[in-house]
C-alpha cells in the first residue's frame, strides 16, 4: 500500500512537472513569435507553478519585456525588479529596469539607476541619456505648460486608438486606426489581446462643436481585411496611398509591410507590396512628404542604427520606389524611432524610446541646420508624458492637431488633440545720441526676422514698440539723418514662455569726434593692448551695419614731449587701429586714419563733465589750462583725457527713409 502511495505521489508530481514545462515552452513559444498578450499570461500562470529557481530569472525577465512592449511600464518595472532579484545576469537588464521606472512615472528612482550605471561605464550613452532624461523631466517641471491639450473621449474606445492621419483633401476629417470591437472579420491580435485593428474616420461636427463617432473607411474599399492593418497615408493629391498589413506566419512572428495603391479614372488599385519591404524585414507608419516625393517610414530592416530607423525613399513620376536611405544617426539611435511626420515648412516629428524624454516613446521635433545636420528637440509637456505618446498629426504648419497617448487615466492608447495658443512676444524699446543721451523721435525702425518676417516702426518721444513672432532670430536696425545705423538683437527661439523685450539703442552722430573707450598703450608703443581689441569689437559691428560708411581713425597723445615725437606716435597708433579692422573684414574702401599728436586738445562734452566735476562743458583741455587746475591728480586726470583715440564719419547714407 505505502509503494502504491508513492508511486501516486511520483506520477502526481511528474505531472505537475509536464504541466508546467508546457505551460513554459508555450509562453516561450508566444514570446518568439512577439505575441506579447499572450506570453505575458502564459507566463504569469505558470510563475507561481514553478519550483525550479533557475527557471525564474528567464521568466521574469520575459514577463517584464512582455509587459514593456505593451506600454504598461508599472508592470514592467515590477518584473525587471523580480528578475534582478532572482538572479537575471543580462548586462543590460539594469537599464532596462531604469527605463521602466521612468515610463512608469519614478524617474527619482530611476535616476540612481542610470547614475550607479554610467559610474560603471562612463561611454554608456544608454545611461547618459538616461541621466540627461531626468534632468530634462526636472527642468521640464518648472515651466509652465503651454499646449492645450484634450482627450477626445468621442472618439476613443477602450481599445487602442491612433490618428493616422488629417485627410488631405476633408481637413475636418480625420482617418484613424483602432481595434474597437465593431469591426467585422477581424481575430484577437495575440499581441496585444485585441482585436486586430482597422481604419476609421471621423468628422468635426461644427454646429455641434464635437467629433462624430468613427465609421469603417470604406472608400478605397481595399482596407479592413481580416488582417491588422496598423497606418495609412495618402499623399497630398489623394492619388497614392501607402499602408501598412502584418502578414501571419504559421511560424515564427508576423512581419509588417507596406503596400500602396493608386488612383486612376477615379478607381483605386489593386494593392501591390512595395517591392523593398519584402525582405523579411518589420515596416510600418508611412508618411508620404507634402511634394508627394518621399516616403517616409519606420523599419527594422538591415544597415540601420539599432531597433526601428526611420527610413526615406524616393517616389518617381511613374510611382516607383528607390531603395530606401536612413535617415542618419541625427534622428536614429540604438533605440526605436517609429511614427515619421513631415510639415510642409520641413520641420521634422517622430517618437523615439532612446532620445532623452520624459518616459517610454516621446514625440520629437527635427529641424535641420545649414541643410546638413539635424537639430533634436523634445516636445514640453503636457503633450510628452511618462507614457508611450505617438504619431503626432498637424494641420499643416499649423501647431495644431493630434496625437496618441497611453499615459495616465487612458484606457488603452487615446487619441488628443492638441493646440499652442499664440505665444505673446514684445519689444520695447528706447532710441537716444550715444553722445548727449538725448532722445531721437521720428526715426524709422526696421525689424527684420528669421522667419522672412519684416516690419518697420518709428520712435514716438524715442520709444518703440514691436510684437515678434516665436522660434526667430530679429535684427532691430535704427535709420536716422545725421546718424550712423544701429542695431540691435534679439531672440524668441527656445522660449517655452511669454517675454518682454527690453532694448537701448545708441545711434551714434555722424557730426562730431566719437571717442573709443578703453584704447590704452604703453608709454612710447602703439601696438594694440588686449582690452584695446575688445573695445574695438563695437566699432567693427557698427561699420558692418554701415558698409557705405567712411571713418577716419585719430589719435591724440597729451603735451609732454616732443611735438613731433608726439605726433609721429599717435599716427602709427591710428594706422595700428586701421591694420586691426581691415584683419577684421572691414574694407580698406571704409578706412582713414590720422595722427594730431598733441595739436587737438579734448573740448570738455557734458557727458565728461557729468564724470568729472571740476570740469565745465565745453572748456579746452590745453597746456594752461591744465596747468591752472588746482592739484596734480586733477592735472594727470586731463592729462590722461588728451590722449584718446577717436573716429569721425567722413561719409555716410542717408538712411533716414530707408524701407
Amino acid at each position: 500500500m505505502k509503494i502504491q502511495l508513492l508511486t501516486f505521489i511520483a506520477v502526481l508530481f511528474l505531472c505537475s512537472a509536464c504541466s508546467v514545462n508546457k505551460l513554459l515552452s508555450d509562453a516561450n513559444r508566444s514570446f518568439d513569435r512577439k505575441e506579447y498578450f499572450k506570453a505575458a499570461e502564459q507566463f504569469r500562470l505558470a510563475n507561481p507553478k514553478v519550483k525550479d529557481k533557475s527557471q525564474k530569472p528567464s521568466l521574469c525577465y520575459k514577463l517584464a519585456v512582455s509587459f514593456q512592449q505593451l506600454g504598461n511600464y508599472p508592470m514592467a518595472a515590477v518584473w525587471y525588479r523580480n528578475a534582478i532579484r532572482a538572479g537575471y545576469k543580462d548586462s543590460t537588464v539594469q537599464l532596462l529596469y531604469a527605463d521602466a521606472l521612468r515610463g512608469a512615472g519614478k524617474p527619482e528612482e530611476a535616476k540612481l539607476i542610470y547614475e550607479a550605471q554610467l559610474n560603471k561605464d562612463r561611454t554608456s550613452k544608454w545611461a547618459s541619456n538616461g541621466v540627461e532624461a531626468i534632468h530634462c523631466i526636472e527642468e521640464w517641471k518648472k515651466i509652465q505648460e503651454l499646449y492645450l491639450i484634450e482627450n477626445l473621449k468621442g472618439i476613443n474606445s477602450v481599445t487602442n486608438d491612433i490618428p493616422v492621419q488629417i485627410l488631405p483633401d476633408q481637413d475636418q476629417t480625420i482617418s484613424i486606426s483602432s481595434s474597437r470591437e465593431i469591426i467585422p472579420d477581424k481575430k484577437i491580435n495575440p499581441a496585444t489581446g485585441q482585436k486586430f485593428s482597422g481604419f476609421f474616420t471621423s468628422a468635426f461636427d461644427s454646429v455641434r462643436q464635437k467629433w462624430s463617432l468613427p465609421v469603417l473607411l470604406n472608400e478605397p474599399k481595399i482596407f479592413n481585411s481580416p488582417d491588422e492593418e496598423l497606418t495609412l497615408n495618402f499623399d497630398p493629391q489623394s492619388k497614392m496611398v501607402v499602408f501598412c498589413r502584418m502578414n501571419q506566419q504559421a511560424e515564427g512572428p508576423a512581419i509588417s509591410k507596406l503596400y500602396y495603391s493608386t488612383k486612376k479614372d477615379g478607381q483605386w488599385s489593386v494593392p501591390e507590396l512595395i517591392p523593398f519591404t519584402g525582405d523579411g524585414a518589420d515596416y510600418s507608419t508611412p508618411m508620404i512628404a507634402n511634394n508627394g516625393k518621399t516616403l517616409w517610414f519606420a523599419s527594422n530592416r538591415a544597415g540601420g542604427k539599432g531597433g526601428f530607423d526611420i527610413w526615406k525613399s524616393g517616389i518617381g513620376e511613374d510611382g516607383s520606389f528607390s531603395e530606401p536611405e536612413n535617415a542618419g544617426g541625427d534622428i536614429n539611435t540604438m533605440g526605436n524611432e517609429i511614427y515619421p511626420y513631415q510639415k510642409p515648412n520641413g520641420y521634422f516629428y517622430f517618437s523615439s524610446d532612446f532620445h532623452p524624454g520624459i518616459g517610454g516613446f516621446d514625440i520629437f521635433q527635427a529641424q535641420k541646420i545649414n541643410g546638413v545636420k539635424w537639430e533634436i528637440q523634445q516636445l514640453p509637456p503636457p503633450v510628452n508624458s511618462s507614457g508611450d505618446d505617438l504619431a503626432i498629426q498637424f494641420y499643416g504648419d499649423r501647431e495644431k492637431g493630434f496625437f496618441a497617448s497611453n499615459r495616465k487615466g487612458c484606457r488603452g492608447i487615446d487619441i488628443f488633440s492638441f493646440y499652442l495658443p499664440p505665444k505673446l512676444f514684445q519689444c520695447f524699446g528706447k532710441v537716444h545720441d550715444s553722445e548727449s543721451d538725448s532722445i531721437l523721435s521720428g526715426v524709422n525702425i526696421r525689424v527684420v526676422g528669421s522667419d522672412g518676417s519684416s516690419k518697420q516702426v518709428q520712435t514716438v518721444n524715442g520709444r518703440f514698440q514691436v510684437d515678434l513672432n516665436p522660434e526667430s532670430d530679429y535684427a532691430i536696425v535704427v535709420f536716422a539723418n545725421g546718424y550712423l545705423n544701429a542695431q540691435a538683437k534679439v531672440s524668441t527661439r527656445g522660449l517655452h514662455e511669454a517675454k518682454e523685450f527690453e532694448v537701448d539703442i545708441k545711434s551714434v552722430p555722424t557730426n562730431r569726434p566719437i571717442q573709443i573707450d578703453n584704447i590704452n598703450y604703453e608709454v612710447g608703443k602703439w601696438d594694440l593692448l588686449p582690452q584695446a581689441k575688445q573695445s574695438l569689437e563695437k566699432l567693427i559691428e557698427l561699420l558692418q551695419i554701415n558698409p557705405e560708411a567712411i571713418i577716419e581713425i585719430a589719435a591724440h597723445t597729451d603735451s609732454q614731449g616732443d611735438d613731433q615725437f608726439n605726433l609721429e606716435l599717435s599716427e602709427k597708433r591710428a594706422k595700428a587701429i586701421v591694420q586691426y579692422l581691415s584683419e577684421k573684414g572691414i574694407p580698406e574702401k571704409q578706412l582713414k586714419y590720422k595722427g594730431y599728436g598733441e595739436s587737438t586738445p579734448l573740448i570738455v562734452t557734458k557727458k565728461i563733465a557729468q564724470k568729472h566735476s571740476f570740469l565745465k562743458v565745453g572748456q579746452q583741455l590745453n597746456a594752461a589750462t591744465i596747468a591752472n587746475l588746482k592739484n596734480k591728480s586733477y592735472q594727470d586726470i586731463a592729462l590722461g583725457l588728451n590722449r584718446r583715440t577717436e573716429f569721425k564719419v567722413l561719409q555716410a547714407a542717408n538712411n533716414a527713409n530707408s524701407k
